[in-house]
């Protein structure tokens, strides 16, 4: 539909109209961390936009890390439908969505408590207009500001206390909060626009340069389990799982049953191909026993096997598994040692 200007005024009107109809999360700044908390919490002083992705991967809210999923004997368990709005997300949370969308929304294969969140949660973006030393969208075919995926997006520019809105012309939702909050957006201003490109330049400019010492390899499901290249990431990896959990598109899960009386209770929860156990099956056999082929299995799953199966990476490029990790493993560096044995 097209971008607009909005006062900081009228963009807190807008939240209040979008919380009156829907449970609202916004970024705040809580003991210099970020994170997500509801807007009917807070007052509209405690609104953070942040400069860049937090460190809360949006499959949270969606795929949530423990949830039940049925009951037996007692009958149908149905996902309750629960409107909502998030605030804050940036590209590389839109393209994990289309990971996942991937995933739970398969034509053959839907899963019905993450289809019901999508389709009742409305998304607001907002541009990155500043990078951490970990950002690498840019080499997976991704962007410091969303281009699609979103229903609003908000532009705060550096220097300028209006705000530009973008509404993306294909969502329904995003049309729906415009035409019901009409006065509160403004036509924005051609030097607005002009700035908002030149911002939007530089930023791409900064992960350029951040970024090129490395390039996404062909071929990484070539490389053998046995290779060096695996060898050293494994001799640092200690199986934590911190990479898999807060990696916005890792989506491998097990399903666990307690027994509660005479009512079976079926759940789901979170699993990682970090951990020893994950490729274990019936009568002890592991194909996945070693670290080394483990470590392989998630980049070859990122880089290799998703990108076959449905033509983009299963990477955002968002870098919170290179902050989180405790052995200060690097993705891009093992990229670019993947690169070097390819050409061996």
């Amino acid at each position: 539909m097209g971008i607009y200007k909005m006062t900081d005024r009228n963009f807190i009107s807008l939240l209040d109209s979008i919380s009156s109809d829907r449970e609202l999360f916004v970024p705040t700044n809580d003991q210099e961390e970020t994170s997500y908390k509801r807007w009917d919490n807070l007052g509209s002083s405690a609104v953070h936009f942040p400069k860049y992705r937090l460190n809360t991967p949006v499959k949270t809210f969606f795929f949530p890390p423990k949830e039940s999923v049925s009951r037996f004997p007692s009958g149908d368990f149905k996902p309750e439908r629960d409107k909502r709005a998030i605030f804050g997300l940036k590209q590389c949370d839109l393209a994990s969505l289309e990971v996942l969308d991937q995933i739970f929304l398969d034509d053959e294969i839907i899963d019905p408590f993450y289809a019901t969140r999508r389709q009742d949660t409305l998304l607001i973006s907002s541009d990155c207009y500043e990078t951490l030393d970990t950002c690498f969208c840019n080499k997976v075919e991704g962007q410091p500001f969303p281009k699609d995926g979103f229903d609003l997006n908000l532009i705060k520019l550096p220097g300028e206390e209006d705000l530009l809105v973008e509404i993306a012309g294909e969502s329904s939702l995003g049309k729906e909060v415009y035409e019901a909050n009409q006065e509160l957006f403004d036509p924005a201003p051609e030097n607005l626009l002009e700035k908002l490109s030149s911002s939007r330049r530089s930023m791409e400019e900064q992960l350029d340069e951040n970024n090129d010492f490395f390039e996404i390899p062909e071929d990484v499901g070539n490389i053998s389990p046995k290779h060096p290249v695996w060898r050293g990431v494994a001799e640092d990896c200690v199986e934590c799982g911190a990479c898999t959990m807060i990696c916005p598109t890792c989506h491998c899960f097990q399903l666990y049953e307690q027994t509660e009386d005479s009512t079976v209770n079926r759940g789901k929860v979170w699993d990682s191909c970090s951990f020893e156990g994950y490729s274990r099956v019936a009568g002890g056999a592991n194909p996945m026993e070693s670290l080394e082929s483990r470590v392989r299995n998630r980049f070859y799953d990122k880089f290799g096997r998703f990108y076959e199966n449905h033509d983009f990476y299963g990477c955002t490029g968002c870098g919170r598994c290179i902050e989180s990790c405790m052995g200060e493993i690097d993705m891009r560096d093992v990229l670019k040692e993947v690169s070097v044995a390819n050409q061996s």
